[in-house]
């Protein structure tokens, strides 16, 4: 067997896909890369980028307990993760996930939208656009299902790394399923001219060198005699990567959501145990017993003191499964009542009590401060979880209950961010489908075409929107009756009108009439009753003697 397993050609895990070689951005070649980076860096991967460097610390306490630095990104990873699972910072990316993932009217939480105008005027090439993008993101990849979970993984890991699944058989078929890679196992390899990535891998075994270059890699994930292959490789195309967009010391180095609440949640995680410990320790009560000695010596005092001491916060027990004796300390004697002899002459013993920390844990504001500041470093309305005077926000729209505070509109801006970077990889990712259907080249199709769209985390911009379409109403209303001003005029101003909108309102007045005809009025609906018995030209004849009968008035 040894035998066998010298002269056996060396295998070697290979999870590249060879179908992915040059699709997608992968197809550029390294000009139109640094055409598209500018001048670029000597070495991007060494490029000094903004971040906590760690190093900076005050002490070594700040260092350890604070701010601690990272020894690699594993490192980085599992702290974010048991950062989430304060519950907190678990409260605030709950609420995070199921705001950046709201169903539409139709449960759907992506939409296609068609940019091109000539594929607007093609009906045919939009209706096969959509047919493939449900196609894609609602049968085979049930994003409806899936978006929150993978979102979620963002937020905690601050990276996002998934494996686009094909038929390698019939690579027509396109993109038929995505499969979430554990971050902590994976990695990249950089261009140290452009930034490009230029493989993936999959860590096999923790602790695993970086690799310094592709061949490397290739030697480390090949499987010899003397060695088990402790990577695997995957072509850039065929793995989907979302990150954050804040970088470290290095292009290596990802910052994540969490990066920023590293710092106020190590505070005030410690300052909630000092506090516990603090008042438990603090607020019993204290008993003081003062053990009559008589005229007995110094030394033979403080032995006296001490065995009445043991003899109360100790106890003697057997045990029965070893057959010894042992003294262990008594909880309850505490709780007990000490009867102690006094002499005649009113000397002995006496039993005193000091009161304990009667606020107990009424005063938490120092814990309040640093839990604020949490929120804050989470991006997250401070206004919803503080009331009152302790709200610290300003609303941004006078002060009806109708009407969003200013960290609303902030977290609701921060979550639309992070939707744009999961909309920009879904578009590449259907795009890439769309490459391998063959349908990206018969329609000339790139980035422009269309887009992808995740459905608003919050109705802030129609609740402004409609604020000033009150306001500037009810200024053309307050002018439109003056004589110094055309309406025409008013309208433009205030109401944003144009030509195209006067003639829509035209042809609207005319639609109404035919819609809407008026109906003429009743005879007798608006005037007097005619009288009954009399005809109209005896009444108009009576009514003109008497306009006559009345005199003149002077003047």
């Amino acid at each position: 067997m040894a035998w066998f397993n010298i002269f056996r050609k060396p295998e070697r895990i290979d999870e590249s896909i060879k179908s992915f070689k040059g699709k997608g951005e992968d197809s550029l070649s390294d000009k139109e890369w640094r055409d598209l980076s500018g001048e670029g860096v000597e070495d991007v991967a060494l490029l000094q980028m903004t971040g906590s460097q760690g190093i900076l610390g005050f002490n070594n306490f700040f260092n350890s307990f604070i701010n601690k630095t990272y020894e690699n990104e594993l490192y980085r990873i599992m702290n974010y993760r048991v950062m989430a699972e304060y519950p907190e910072i678990a409260d605030v990316i709950e609420d995070a996930c199921n705001e950046a993932c709201k169903p539409d009217e139709n449960l759907n939480l992506i939409n296609l939208n068609i940019i091109d105008e000539k594929i607007k005027e093609n009906e045919n090439i939009g209706k096969v656009l959509q047919r493939e993008f449900e196609l894609l993101f609602f049968e085979r990849l049930d994003i409806n299902d899936s978006l929150w979970d993978l979102f979620r993984s963002y937020m905690i890991d601050g990276r996002l790394y998934y494996e686009r699944i094909i038929d390698r058989n019939n690579t027509k078929k396109g993109i038929i399923n995505i499969k979430k890679l554990p971050a902590e196992t994976m990695d990249y390899h950089l261009n140290p001219i452009n930034g490009r990535i230029l493989k993936y891998y999959q860590y096999l075994s923790p602790n695993t060198k970086r690799p310094l270059n592709p061949q490397e890699a290739e030697r480390m994930s090949t499987n010899s005699a003397n060695r088990q292959p402790t990577l695997i490789m995957f072509e850039p195309e065929q793995i989907g990567f979302i990150h954050y967009g804040i970088h470290g010391r290095t292009m290596y180095e990802i910052l994540g959501y969490l990066e920023k609440a590293k710092v106020p949640y190590n505070q005030l995680k410690l300052l909630e145990t000092s506090v516990v410990i603090y008042r438990l320790v603090r607020s019993p009560e204290r008993l003081v017993f003062k053990i009559d000695t008589g005229n007995m010596p110094k030394d033979k005092s403080i032995k006296y003191v001490e065995r009445i001491k043991q003899k109360f916060i100790k106890k003697q027990t057997f045990n029965p499964q070893t057959g010894s004796l042992s003294q262990e300390p008594e909880v309850f004697s505490v709780l007990e009542n000490f009867y102690i002899p006094v002499n005649q002459d009113a000397r002995g013993s006496s039993i005193e009590s000091i009161g304990g920390n009667a606020k107990g844990f009424t005063e938490l504001d120092d814990v309040y401060y640093f839990a604020r500041k949490l929120y804050r470093a989470l991006k997250y309305p401070i206004s919803r979880v503080t009331q009152g005077a302790e709200k610290g926000e300003e609303v941004l729209f006078g002060g009806s209950a109708n009407q969003i505070s200013r960290d609303e509109i902030k977290w609701a801006m921060f979550l639309e961010t992070q939707q744009r970077i999961f909309c920009d990889e879904f578009l590449e990712l259907f795009l890439l489908h769309l490459e391998f259907r063959g349908i990206k080249k018969e329609y000339d199709l790139n980035y422009n075409s269309f887009s992808i769209k995740m459905n608003p985390p919050s109705n802030y911009n129609e609740a402004m929107e409609q604020s000033f379409r009150e306001t500037r109403f009810s200024n053309y209303n307050a002018l439109k009756d003056s004589p110094e001003f055309s309406k025409t005029f008013l309208m433009k101003r205030y109401l944003d009108w144009n030509e195209k909108d006067f003639d829509d309102n035209k042809k609207g007045f005319d639609l109404d009439e035919k819609y809407f005809p008026k109906q003429e009025p009743e005879e007798g609906e608006f005037g007097e009753e005619p009288i009954e018995g009399v005809s109209d030209e005896e009444e108009s004849v009576s009514t003109e003697e008497t306009q006559e009968e009345e005199p003149l008035e002077e003047i």
